[in-house]
């Protein structure tokens, strides 16, 4: 059987429809087409879950409803925090729990946060875009930027581009001037402005645009633009309107305007040029540490050493920072943990709040400093590839995201519950084991009680994962509550690994029915299903807004074996027709677990 948490192939509204007359047995999730779905009743979620070793996820609801969820995680060896570009490239946008699922095997990737606010048109990132050493966009110099050190700890500045470049002449014949860039891997947004693509930029080509001039420069060496790190090159092409092709180990330096005409003067074919992209922080900042290895763009700074930022504006308008919604922002507390919490809004029913109470909230939480991210339909937080902020439709795709990642043994969630009691339903369960780093890898199950373990699986693992099934009839398990252990022997001599995940085998309830059966005044659902053993059982049936038409029965003890139940599809007198969800909870000494079955009854 699936816990509720983990049936997220189900709309949320589905699994979030109130139940008045069953309250104490929760909701239940059903499938679209009538199969019966197997789910434990919904119950208070766990105070703390732990996706990973030294990662922590918390749901709070604070006064007013207010939801809040709180991911913690501790720097070390095996946990960091990642900068990520969601869909690849600057020009490009992708999904939060895509960007986790590309990265879970190589990088070990457990969670994640949305990133910096980005132009829907472009898809360009409004701020800066630093990934482990390599400048990829300049910074918006009005708002904060996240910055991670090398060493695990957060900053956050106000950055800018200082972007210069030079002709040099071969003969020294000629000084020419140092000239400035503007602009690092995106479109055009001044009249006069010179711009440097990268083959970071995403794209084949620059953008085609009027009143442009361009140079294709040849690098001395392939590596990846570093701020403060000068790189030269030989000019191999040229040309006016842009679309100029970038290549490996080239760069492009477009002028708009003004600019373009400057490069067209000093630049030829055969020019040699020297290109150094900086980045600095403004007066009255903290000077960009030396140790600042990745950095992305949001804003406003919400606390500073360890003081709620409450009006720090940074060029956002009032109704920007001033508006109740969903938001997300990212910190660190005095003793390194790091902080990702996105607090929910009006569409996930929670009154939602502003920048101010934000940044209250993230100094309550023990933030030394912490910047906020993207928010409204922006603000987004996933475990693994399950999003932990409900979306009307599709949640919206980002330009930039930061992922927590775990470099070493993980073991996915499984369902609270496996049902082998041959309906088809929850059957079996797979067991997904990954790890980024080489090992050997062994999977074993056993009873609670100690029994000997079983193995499930064996082998090599290393950036790659492994899903082994669990099939309880197989390995002639009986009812009980059992762990499923993980361990890895690293390659690089690190001491083993263990990881392990609860699962209870529990046959108490199958092979639900609901059959529609005569018509007029002798209409009937007739609804079945089968007890493993004694147990007390609650029958309900909503409509298709999740409204209780029915209360065919409520912790009513029943026997083992089948178990019929005549409904005579009236409520408060009248019949009803249209789409209807039939539920059933048992309760036994393996706790609640519960089946759906949705029937259509005609007029």
């Amino acid at each position: 059987m699936l816990s509720l948490d983990s049936v997220t192939r189900q709309p949320r509204h589905r699994l979030l429809a109130p139940v008045a007359a069953l309250a104490a047995c929760g909701a239940l999730a059903s499938a679209a087409d009538g199969r019966p779905v197997e789910t434990l009743p919904s119950a208070p979620a766990p105070r703390v879950t732990t996706p990973a070793p030294g990662i922590t996820h918390q749901r709070v609801v604070r006064d007013g409803g207010q939801v809040v969820h709180i991911l913690r995680a501790r720097p070390g060896p095996r946990v960091s925090l990642s900068a990520v570009m969601a869909g690849g490239a600057p020009t490009a946008r992708g999904s939060l729990t895509g960007a986790i699922g590309a990265r879970r095997d190589s990088h070990g990737a457990v969670a994640g946060v949305n990133g910096d606010f980005f132009n829907f048109t472009t898809g360009n990132p409004s701020g800066v875009v630093l990934i482990d050493g390599h400048l990829i966009k300049e910074p918006e110099p009005s708002r904060s930027a996240l910055i991670i050190r090398s060493d695990g700890l957060l900053d956050a500045a106000v950055l800018s581009l200082s972007g210069r470049w030079q002709a040099v002449d071969p003969d020294a014949l000629q000084r020419f001037p140092l000239r400035n860039f503007q602009g690092v891997n995106r479109s055009a947004q001044r009249e006069a402005e010179a711009i440097l693509y990268t083959a970071a930029y995403g794209q084949r080509t620059t953008p085609v645009g009027a009143s442009r001039w361009e140079v294709r420069v040849r690098l001395d060496a392939d590596t990846p633009l570093a701020p403060g790190v000068p790189v030269t090159g030989v000019v191999i092409d040229e040309r006016s309107g842009g679309g100029m092709t970038i290549g490996r180990g080239h760069v492009v330096l477009t002028g708009v305007g003004s600019s373009g005409r400057t490069i067209a003067r000093d630049l030829s074919l055969g020019m040699r040029v020297a290109v150094t992209p900086g980045l600095v922080s403004l007066p009255g900042q903290e000077p960009l540490s030396p140790e600042a290895i990745s950095a992305i763009g949001g804003g406003p700074l919400l606390v500073r050493d360890g003081a709620p930022v409450v009006n720090s504006g940074e060029g956002l308008s009032s109704a920007q920072t001033g508006t109740r919604t969903t938001r997300t922002a990212v910190g660190q507390t005095g003793d390194g943990t790091i902080l990702l919490v996105t607090a929910e809004g009006a569409p996930q029913g929670s009154p939602g709040i502003t920048a101010a109470e934000q940044a209250r909230l993230m100094s309550e939480l023990g933030a030394r400093v912490a910047v906020a991210m993207d928010a409204g339909g922006s603000a987004q937080m996933a475990l693994g590839t399950r999003p932990l902020v409900a979306s009307a439709g599709s949640p919206r795709s980002l330009a930039t995201v930061f992922t927590v990642d775990y470099r070493g043994l993980l073991l996915d969630e499984l369902p609270d519950r496996i049902s082998p009691n041959a309906d088809r339903v929850g059957d079996a369960a797979l067991a997904t084991v990954r790890t980024p780093v080489a090992g050997r890898v062994r999977l074993a199950i056993v009873h609670r009680s100690g029994r000997p373990a079983r193995s499930l699986w064996a082998g090599d693992l290393g950036g790659s994962s492994a899903r082994v099934l669990i099939d309880p009839r197989k390995l002639r398990l009986r009812d009980g509550i059992y762990v499923i252990v993980a361990r890895m022997t690293p390659r690089d001599g690190t001491p083993e690994m263990e990881l392990r995940r609860r699962v209870i085998v529990d046959r108490t309830l199958g092979a639900l029915t609901a059959r529609p059966s005569g018509r007029g005044a002798r209409a009937r659902v007739t609804v079945g299903f089968r007890l493993q053993r004694p147990a007390r059982v609650s029958v309900l049936v909503r409509n298709a807004s999740g409204r209780v038409v029915a209360v065919l029965a409520r912790n009513r003890p029943a026997r083992a074996g089948t178990t019929r139940i005549v409904w005579n599809r009236r409520h408060r007198g009248k019949p009803v027709a249209g789409v209807h969800r039939v539920e059933v909870v048992a309760a036994s000494a393996f706790g609640r677990s519960g089946l759906v079955r949705t029937v259509a009854l005609r007029r």
